[in-house]
């Protein structure tokens, strides 16, 4: 636990996660988080829970949409900043009210600093919050990507190595279903020539990788993004 203290001593400022800016979302971000909820959950949302919400930037573009937001972070100055912009939040998932539901639970770089016995048991717990046919989003450092070892290794924090097949493996051990997988297309991205050629180049790497070993080209970007749905009308797993 020292350790752990230790490694997140600096952590907001190291992120560069300012008082001011919280909440705050640039339009790439807007266009980012739109596209993936247009693809995982084209339904109306009305209701959204983010798991370790940083400096608010998901929380601040759902809250414009008029989703209703809540937000689960372990870091008090976080929760502070939460509070002073009157959105909810809690310290750990099992402080929320009993019988409470979401359409949609986000966990941007998450999962990684989550202890691998540990993660079902979350998986399970976030599964039982989520309304029948609602959706996990996540993205982690691709653990199966060798262009995801910048992000995997960059984080002293970092604990828990994750890739798509794990993903397969934990919706199946919680009652999910993997319902999408993939980063926002490079082109939908871009806005200037120079990130336009970067983007097209990344893309043609991967996919010459891809064919090289016979994967698929769409779980090599450097971050994973994963969509998991609740089925409908069921009942969540218990609980580790």
């Amino acid at each position: 636990m020292a350790d752990d203290n230790q490694a997140l001593a600096g952590y907001t400022d190291w992120k560069q996660w300012h008082d001011d800016a919280f909440g705050r979302c640039s339009r790439g971000e807007a266009r980012y988080f739109a596209w993936h909820l247009a693809r995982c959950h084209p339904a109306p949302l009305r209701s959204a829970l983010e798991i370790g919400y940083g400096n608010g930037n998901f929380l601040g573009f759902a809250r414009g949409r008029g989703i209703e937001v809540v937000g689960v972070e372990t870091q008090p100055a976080l929760r502070a900043r939460a509070t002073a912009a009157g959105i909810e939040n809690h310290a750990a998932v099992d402080d929320l009210p009993p019988g409470r539901r979401f359409d949609l639970i986000v966990a941007f770089d998450v999962f990684e600093h989550v202890e691998p016995g540990a993660l079902i048991g979350l998986l399970q717990r976030l599964t039982a919050l989520l309304a029948p046919q609602g959706v996990l989003l996540c993205r982690v450092p691709n653990g199966e990507s060798p262009f995801g070892r910048v992000f995997q290794h960059g984080d002293l924090t970092h604990v828990n190595t994750l890739g798509l097949s794990k993903f397969r493996q934990l919706a199946a051990a919680t009652g999910l279903e993997v319902i999408c997988h993939g980063e926002m297309p490079w082109y939908r991205t871009a806005r200037n020539p120079k990130r336009l050629l970067r983007g097209a180049l990344q893309a043609l790497l991967e996919g010459l990788v891809a064919f090289a070993y016979h994967w698929d080209a769409r779980a090599l970007s450097p971050n994973l993004v994963v969509a998991l749905r609740r089925p409908p009308a069921t009942d969540a797993p218990a609980s580790a």
